[in-house]
């Protein structure tokens, strides 16, 4: 297929290919276009640069693959690697020469091309100069081939012959187009886009591409630049259904952070709005979110695509922009998707219409202009109330044509940059440098912009090493030059093949070590490759043949076995065999849900059971029991009635017939027994006993007789106050004789009363009608006394005070509520330390009235207390200073008593001391200060203060040695010469020695060492 290449504004004449070719070095990708490949023509030594171009319309016949290569920056088909090789004078072979076609030749031939489809659009102007053409280098006629008109042969599409006077005539389109059809450089906005589809005249223009920068400049989408320098939330892009912003941070200090500062603030999430529905993307935390819910990549829905490379966010919105956001650097493209859509935006990436003009627009409409602060166009488009650090503005008013740019043009002309100055023109690059304070000051940092910006040219700058402006990356990651912006390699994605126009470009980051790769695009957790046979339900990469726990109690076991996850069973061989002790006991397995490996346990199995059942006799059954020491049935023989048979006998009239079992048997035996008798047996007396009449003792029913036995007569108890009286048996039938009380009153023995207690008549006995008598008896009451077993007693609100020797004061008091447990009034006792209540410095009197509990703590000597807590005790008299405070222990009459007053000092000024060279004393015990002027006071001093030689400069204050202070001086008359004679001393340097102190040059970024004087010693000499 006819291809074109990139060649910048003006297609630049190439020197012959003559030579030996080097550095053929790199590869070709999936596109068959070659990626990064150079050669040196020995003969002109100049330098080619074969990037990632377009192809280019040139038959590949005439040139070997390798040739192919190198002049036209693509890959032949089937032509996967670029090697070494040597060429010499290779070219394609000449054209042959051809005949030009006659006048009337030629109108023929315009009649013909007006009819073929490829070239309607060039119609009407062919038709409207019929009559003046003329014959170009696109019409040529083949000498060697004759044809019949209207015969016609496509070449290609832009190409074919056509018959004319029985000769072939070839036209080419692609020479005849009716505008420039050579790609435009963009410079800063990258490759250009073609816009119209035609592949014979294809129109480019430059991309509606807007970029923000690692140190957060943002290059418009026609091609201005302001940098942002607040950390706060913008919205880049604003469309009337759609918003874009960027949350701007100060960089985290965490070093395990994937990020690398380029400046002190740093591009932190993004935040997509279209309609109802958004998405948050947080670079440092790798996270996505959708409608405030957290989602992975790859996201499709809503109109949203979000995709994670491993290197980059490739994110699609409802509207149609495509942003390419990438990891390790945080710079972000934002562009159209589709190549001629030029959507409405506003925001900081300004107007899509192709004009810088109008790129700084507020959002009320108006333009700030280009000799105008910028500052007020990125505060337009600030969220408000977002502002969490401002910096200071790197805006300069200047450019290269005002201002000297020597030193960015300088910067880009090292070797390594060279390939990209086709692209991305120094000249252009040092307008946006020199209106940058952050690029002027930071060279690495101006340095990063321009190679981000030539990776949108797909060109390789290995420019920093671990001395120059290196990148560190967190962990084990590793710094990379030139990363693919699409992908890196990871678990799901080894053998990925991204689609063609995805995404562009390269990056600078870090990626994986060499012999590992990311487990999932979207995580930074590089892994060998074989950890990504298996991933377990925590997101765990695991190796073929690995084993882990997957349930919080560790009993569900997996392995991964031929990139498949296989569950394992637990190794139960530790729990140990229970002992069964029972007979016929035997070890089975329960599941149990608090442990991993079923439990052991005795259960019975009776077929181990070899107990044989015994032989019952007459009347029994068998039957099985069980015991507790055993699982095997116990066998017993157990009576049955039904298996019995008996004799049944005949009873007299006094017996009835009833049936017992005897010992031993189980078979119930027939016997007579006694009917109830028809008389009672008799009730016998008091004194009596009951008796059978040894003649009856066969028959059912014996005689019964009631016997007198008089010790068996019960004595008679009577009442208090009265005695027993005992009278003779009056009556044969009588057994025991009778008992009579008569009253004894006096016998009533009189109570013996505790202490606290009084006697008192017994009332209730005397109204009691057992007292027949009407004694009187006394009892004991308590009276309305507290009872103290020491003391004796104390009636109601009695007070008793002891004293001890010790200070010690024990007040007892009888209440007037009772104990309900004693029925006495309650005692209520308190004891106090009075002497406890006395500072270190006081002794104990006891009270002169003994009714009072505590006397008085009386002064022996002072107590003082100093600020650490400690405690001193002084006798009178005694005086001392502390803490500029005077203090005496003073006799008085309450006893020794602490009395302080404060020193007086005169007014003093440390200052004026100073100036005079004086000294400062101390006097009043160190209380107050007085100057003393001292003569001599010409001394070294030492000063803090920055140096600074050109671009260089300490990095802190360096103290600096000098001379200074008074010396004498005087005026004296001179008679020989009629006036006064002046002499003065100046302090002045006795010796000076060298010293070396090292400066940071901004510059170039390195220390030197600057050396400087100081005096070693100061005295006052003369002048």
């Amino acid at each position: 297929m006819p291809i074109t290449p990139h060649l910048g504004t003006e297609a630049t004449p190439v020197p012959p290919l003559t030579g030996k070719v080097e550095h053929c070095n790199k590869f070709c990708n999936s596109d068959l276009k070659l990626n990064h490949v150079w050669y040196t023509n020995n003969n002109t030594n100049h330098r080619y640069n074969c990037s990632p171009s377009r192809p280019i319309d040139i038959n590949p016949d005439y040139l070997s693959a390798s040739l192919y290569r190198e002049r036209i920056g693509a890959c032949l088909p089937n032509h996967a690697t670029c090697h070494h090789h040597q060429y010499h004078s290779i070219r394609p072979p000449p054209p042959k020469r051809l005949r030009l076609p006659r006048p009337q030749e030629q109108l023929l031939l315009l009649n013909l091309l007006l009819r073929w489809p490829p070239f309607g659009a060039l119609g009407s102007t062919l038709a409207a100069t019929r009559a003046t053409v003329k014959v170009t280098s696109s019409m040529a006629i083949s000498p060697t081939r004759m044809c019949t008109p209207p015969y016609s042969e496509f070449i290609d599409e832009c190409s074919k012959y056509i018959c004319v006077n029985s000769q072939l005539v070839l036209f080419n389109k692609t020479q005849n187009c009716p505008y420039n059809s050579l790609p435009p450089n963009c410079g800063l906005l990258g490759f250009a886009i073609l816009v119209n589809g035609d592949k014979c005249c294809p129109k480019w223009d430059c991309p509606c591409r807007c970029s923000v920068f690692p140190d957060l400049n943002v290059i418009t989408f026609d091609g201005n630049s302001v940098a942002v320098y607040k950390a706060a939330s913008y919205i880049v892009s604003q469309l009337p259904n759609e918003t874009i912003s960027i949350l701007v941070q100060e960089c985290p200090s965490d070093p395990d952070a994937l990020l690398w500062n380029f400046t002190n603030l740093c591009l932190v999430a993004l935040n997509i709005s279209h309609g109802s529905n958004h998405i948050v993307i947080n670079r440092l935390q790798r996270r996505l979110y959708v409608n405030s819910r957290y989602a992975k990549p790859r996201f499709r829905k809503f109109g949203f695509e979000v995709l994670d490379t491993g290197n980059m966010y490739l994110i699609r919105s409802p509207s149609g922009l495509k942003l390419q956001w990438f990891h390790s650097t945080g710079m972000m493209v934002i562009e159209t998707e589709s190549p001629g859509n030029r959507l409405p935006t506003m925001g900081l990436c300004g107007y899509c219409d192709g004009d810088p003009a109008n790129d700084l627009a507020l959002a009320n409409g108006t333009v700030v202009g280009e000799s105008e602060d910028p500052a007020l166009f990125i505060d337009s488009w600030q969220v408000p109330n977002t502002t969490s650090y401002v910096s200071h503005s790197r805006r300069r008013e200047v450019n290269c044509s005002t201002s000297d740019c020597s030193d960015c043009m300088a910067m880009l002309q090292d070797s390594s940059f060279l390939p990209c100055h086709d692209f991305v023109p120094p000249s252009t690059f040092c307008e946006m440098w020199v209106r940058d304070a952050e690029y002027v000051n930071n060279r690495c940092v101006a340095l990063a912009a321009y190679v981000a910006s030539c990776h949108k040219f797909n060109i390789c700058i290995e420019w920093r090493s671990q001395e120059y402006c290196p990148f560190t990356c967190p962990g084990t990651l590793r710094y990379q030059a030139c990363v693919p912006a699409c992908t890196a390699q990871s678990c799901p994605n080894q053998d990925f093949e991204s689609e063609p126009g995805q995404c562009s470009g390269l990056t600078e980051g870090c990626v994986c070590p060499e012999g590992t790769l990311l487990h999932r695009p979207y995580s930074a957790l590089c892994i060998p490759p074989d950890m990504c046979a298996c991933t377990d339900s925590a997101g765990v990469p695991r190796a073929n043949g690995e084993l882990w726990k997957a349930s919080k109690d560790g009993c569900c076991m997996y392995r991964c076995e031929n990139d498949a996850i296989k569950p394992v069973e637990y190794n139960c061989s530790a729990v140990a065999l229970p002992v069964c002790h029972r007979a016929g006991e035997v070890v089975i397995s329960l599941a149990d849900d608090n442990n991993c490996c079923p439990q052991k346990a005795c259960v019975c199995n009776q077929s181990l059971c070899a107990v044989d059942p015994p032989l019952c006799h007459y009347g029994e059954k068998l039957v099985s029991y069980y015991r507790q020491d055993s699982c095997c049935p116990h066998y017993v023989c157990e009576c049955d009635s039904e298996l019995c048979e008996s004799e049944v006998p005949v009873c007299r009239e006094d017996q009835s017939l009833i049936a017992t079992r005897t010992d031993g048997s189980c078979c119930l035996t027939h016997i007579c027994m006694c009917n109830a008798c028809p008389e009672s047996i008799p009730l016998c007396e008091e004194g009596e006993v009951l008796t059978v009449d040894a003649n009856s003792t066969d028959h059912c029913c014996p005689d019964y007789q009631c016997v007198c036995e008089t010790h068996r007569c019960s004595q008679v108890s009577c009442p208090v106050g009265m005695s027993g009286d005992v009278s003779p048996v009056s009556s044969p039938d009588q057994c025991c004789p009778s008992h009579n009380c008569v009253c004894s009153c006096e016998k009533i023995s009189a109570p013996n009363c505790a202490m606290g207690e009084t006697t008192q008549l017994d009332r209730v006995f005397l109204a009691d009608p057992v007292n027949q008598c009407a004694c009187r008896r006394y009892q004991c009451v308590r009276e309305a006394v507290c009872v103290d077993g020491e003391r004796g007693l104390m009636r109601p609100g009695q007070t008793l005070v002891e004293h001890s020797p010790d200070g010690l004061c024990r007040s007892t008091q009888c209440t007037s509520s009772l104990d309900p447990a004693t029925g006495y009034h309650r005692l209520r006792t308190l004891s106090t330390n009075c002497s406890a209540r006395c500072q270190p410095n006081q002794l104990y009197i006891a009270p002169r009235d003994q009714t009072s509990c505590c006397g008085v703590c009386r002064n022996i000597s002072c107590l003082y207390r100093d600020e650490n807590g400690t405690v001193a005790l002084h006798k009178p008299g005694r005086t001392w200073v502390s803490n500029c405070k005077k203090y005496e222990c003073a006799d008085t009459l309450s006893g020794p008593t602490l009395i302080s007053y404060a020193f007086s000092c005169p007014p003093f000024n440390e200052t004026e001391c100073m100036k005079v060279g004086g000294s400062i004393l101390s006097y009043m015990e160190g209380c107050c200060r007085t100057c003393k002027e001292d003569g001599k006071s010409c001394q070294r001093v030492t000063v803090r203060m920055t140096i600074r030689k050109n671009d260089c400069r300490s990095n802190r204050p360096v103290n600096i040695v000098s001379c200074d202070g008074k010396c004498p001086s005087a005026s004296i008359y001179n008679y020989n010469i009629n006036t006064y004679a002046r002499f003065c001393k100046c302090c002045r340097e006795m010796a000076l020695q060298r010293r070396s102190v090292q400066l940071y040059c901004s510059g170039n970024s390195t220390w030197v060492s600057y050396s400087i004087q100081e005096p070693t010693d100061c005295s006052c000499q003369w002048s």
